[in-house]
């Protein structure tokens, strides 16, 4: 009888010892990550910048598109 738990505590004893190892191996890996966010040279323009030059483009190109189709319809009457 007092063998029959044995596999079920070496299971769980194993499983605390893998979820230790994985808690401090997170922990290494935290600061070694490629893309290095923090201190990046990339153009820090805001979301905000770069969503109202987008619609100010796509305003542009569909005034365009406006002028296009009516000089085209001037063009053909």
């Amino acid at each position: 009888m007092r063998f029959k738990a044995f596999g079920a505590i070496d299971l769980l004893i194993g499983l605390v010892i893998m979820a230790f190892i994985f808690l401090i191996s997170v922990n290494a890996l935290k600061g070694t990550s490629a893309l290095k966010i923090n201190n990046s040279p990339v153009n820090e323009q805001s979301v905000q910048e770069h969503v109202d030059e987008t619609v100010n483009e796509i305003e542009q190109m569909r005034q365009q598109t406006i002028d296009y189709n009516k000089q085209m319809m001037k063009e053909n009457y």
